[in-house]
């Protein structure tokens, strides 16, 4: 994934004219980053909080930034060469040919890619200042976002030139449930989408997008963009739209993934009202042709008991 900045405990060396000084400091149930990357342009830095693992924010806790790299417009030249130090590197593209050869066409080899903001630009500079800037310096935000995008659309071309048949992309930063408004989503979101969509279907690939929030607003938007493939399609009260209206909005136009809630659902309810929403789910969404991939609205937790998770896969062979 072209995650241009690495992130705490990620292996990278100095890059370039980008030398990056770090402490660790280990704390009560968490660890604390701190990190200074000295360019020719200035020296930024940024301070990051990780919860250890298996405590009480679960497996897998989210980082929480305590200091974000960029504080002012001035710092984008900054970035700038840190992002081009630290980017994915064409030779480190696999070859989707041979991988497709060796899985004997079996399955659609892809490129798994983040937004621009998708713990790019969004981890960089903090949202609640992006959604103020979108008003009070929309140049500052475009030109942030770019930084990040380019090397999204580098990296995607690359891959599609060594045979990538499919383009996953997370947005779920992007995402209206984040609290963005429509308008700035069709202003600042979606024509980089676009160009995304675009670029991949030049090469004939499949154009796959995550967004784990509120699609109602957007699913429409993708659609005319002819994003190929949906995910997740978060049901109420989380999400805002059901897979019956999901399927309304997308007509035969492209294949819906998810829409099963994971916690009321999966987790919090029983085999049988499991087995009673995967058929509901397949009814609603699926097309005479298919077009529905039976899933979760996002990962099932650790905490679904055994028989929820066994019912889940069970009644998707049974429907």
């Amino acid at each position: 994934s072209p995650m241009a900045i690495p992130p705490p405990f990620s292996h990278y060396e100095n890059s370039g004219d980008v030398n990056v000084v770090e402490e660790i400091d280990n704390g009560n149930g968490f660890t604390l980053v701190k990190r200074a990357f000295e360019t020719p342009a200035k020296t930024i830095s940024e301070r990051i909080r990780i919860p250890n693992p298996g405590g009480e924010f679960g497996i897998a806790p989210n980082n929480v930034i305590e200091e974000y790299l960029v504080k002012e417009p001035g710092d984008l030249d900054a970035l700038r060469h840190v992002v081009s130090a630290f980017k994915k590197k064409p030779e480190e593209v696999p070859d989707f040919r041979k991988l497709s050869k060796e899985i004997g066409g079996q399955a659609l080899v892809s490129l798994r890619t983040l937004s621009a903001l998708s713990h790019n630009a969004g981890d960089v500079y903090g949202i609640e200042d992006m959604m103020i800037s979108c008003i009070e310096n929309q140049e500052f935000v475009h030109d942030l976002i770019e930084v990040f995008h380019r090397p999204l659309m580098e990296i995607t071309r690359t891959a599609l030139e060594h045979g990538a048949e499919a383009v996953y992309c997370s947005t779920f930063y992007e995402s209206i449930s984040s609290g963005w408004s429509p308008s700035i989503y069709r202003e600042f979101f979606l024509p980089r989408i676009r160009k995304h969509v675009e670029l991949s279907h030049d090469y004939g690939a499949i154009y796959h997008l995550y967004d784990d929030g509120k699609v109602k607003e957007t699913l429409p938007m993708m659609i005319d963009l002819g994003v190929d493939l949906i995910s997740t399609l978060c049901p109420p009260p989380a999400g805002n739209v059901t897979l019956a209206e999901a399927r309304s909005i997308a007509g035969d136009q492209a294949c819906l993934n998810g829409g099963i809630d994971t916690v009321n659902t999966v987790w919090r309810g029983n085999p049988e009202s499991i087995e009673r929403a995967v058929r509901e789910a397949i009814e609603q969404a699926a097309t005479k042709d298919g077009g529905y991939i039976l899933g979760t609205s996002d990962s099932i937790a650790e905490e679904t008991p055994e028989e929820n998770f066994r019912a889940f896969f069970e009644s998707a062979g049974g429907a």
